[in-house]
């Protein structure tokens, strides 16, 4: 009996060792076969796109669920404030474009620049405007941001799009190596962008709103105050014997104002009689540096595409008025989510850099020019 089980147990070996040989062969047959098909040109381009673009089209995936949230918080806004077809409005404004004037002839470019940007932003004013007449200003700016945002979002979706199908289609594995190295950085602006539209819609001061902080600071002290441009408003004040001009978007609105149109029209009333500019605004940091730290220079602080800055460059020029600039430093996501409070803190180091510039540089009499750029959100004068 024995016997009979020490047979059995050795067949019963011989046969498992026999199927495991024979895996062995059919994994290793496997093995070689599918390291050859990968020798045939194009096999391993296609398989290394198949994967690349996996990676890319979840990146995609992100930033289609960020428009589509935006869209619907858009909606949201214009259901409750009683426009009849969100989704009409929502449609027009989406793909909504700005062509850039003909730059192989220079010659007065920035104002038909101007011209286009200013254009642009009266049709969408007028779009809302038209629905509902009457309208407050607070919620019009809110409804004009909101339209910025889902523009925004969807010229990132499809343009990442674009090239994804772009490379599949070519089949080219250098289009796709790049698209999957930038897809990362356009879901975190996208990711950015979406926390900013709700930033937006509650009214909360953002980091942009640094400048206009700033300005709002020496604003609550002045003598009287005027509007100088399109949603921009001025106030004087004396400071230590110097006659102080300030100069910031209207808030507490989301809007960035026409900062150069009002620098120029202050500067033209004063006969030109103006001993300095000064400039306060949020500027993008370096990865490393310290979020809120300030810095100072010379130059238009202002991130304008150029009708705005040119305008204080010309009229400073014209004059021969030195322009200075005082800056705090932030992420882009900081500069355009809910003001953090390094940047809040910020704000009175900026103001010291301010005053230290004025009488340092400037002798009592003179009257100094303070602009304050950036988006007043939830910054009133």
């Amino acid at each position: 009996m024995n016997s009979l089980i020490i047979a059995l147990a050795q067949t019963s070996s011989q046969g498992q060792s026999g199927a495991a040989l024979a895996f062995s062969y059919i994994f290793y047959i496997f093995f070689i076969a599918l390291l050859a098909i990968s020798f045939f040109p194009g096999v391993q381009q296609k398989t290394q796109i198949m994967f690349l673009s996996r990676d890319v089209e979840q990146k995609l995936q992100m930033i289609e669920g960020f428009l589509k949230d935006s869209r619907g918080l858009t909606e949201k806004l214009l259901k409750d404030k009683g426009f009849s077809d969100p989704k009409a409005f929502i449609d027009r404004v989406i793909d909504r474009f700005v062509i850039d004037p003909v730059s192989v002839e220079p010659t007065d470019i920035i104002n038909r620049m101007k011209l286009l940007m200013r254009s642009n932003e009266d049709a969408v004013r007028e779009m809302i405007t038209t629905v509902s007449p009457n309208i407050d200003p607070m919620t019009r700016s809110q409804i004009e941001i909101s339209a910025e945002v889902v523009n925004a979002l969807n010229l990132i979706y499809k343009v990442i799009r674009h090239y994804l199908i772009m490379a599949k289609k070519l089949n080219s594995i250098m289009i796709m190596y790049q698209l999957q190295m930038v897809a990362p950085i356009y879901v975190k602006y996208a990711e950015a962008y979406a926390k900013a539209q709700k930033v937006f819609l509650q009214g909360i001061p953002i980091g942009d709103g640094l400048g206009p902080l700033v300005a709002s600071r020496f604003l609550m002290k002045a003598d009287q105050k005027f509007t100088v441009s399109k949603d921009t408003v001025a106030g004087t004040l004396e400071f230590e014997g110097r006659k102080l001009i300030i100069v910031k978007a209207e808030g507490p609105m989301a809007t960035v104002g026409t900062p150069g149109e009002g620098v120029q029209n202050v500067i033209e009333r004063e006969n030109g009689r103006i001993s300095r500019i000064i400039t306060v605004d949020a500027a993008l940091k370096l990865e490393g540096e310290e979020t809120g730290s300030v810095a100072e220079g010379m130059g238009v602080a202002m991130g304008d595409p150029g009708p705005e800055k040119i305008a204080i460059e010309r009229v400073a020029v014209k004059y021969g008025i030195p322009i200075d600039a005082v800056i705090v430093k932030m992420s882009m996501e900081e500069a355009i989510t809910e003001m953090r409070k390094e940047v809040y803190q910020a704000a009175d180091k900026a103001i010291e850099f301010v005053k230290r510039i004025i009488l340092e540089r400037t002798k009592p009499g003179s009257t100094v020019v303070l602009v304050g750029v950036g988006n007043t959100a939830g910054i009133a004068q």
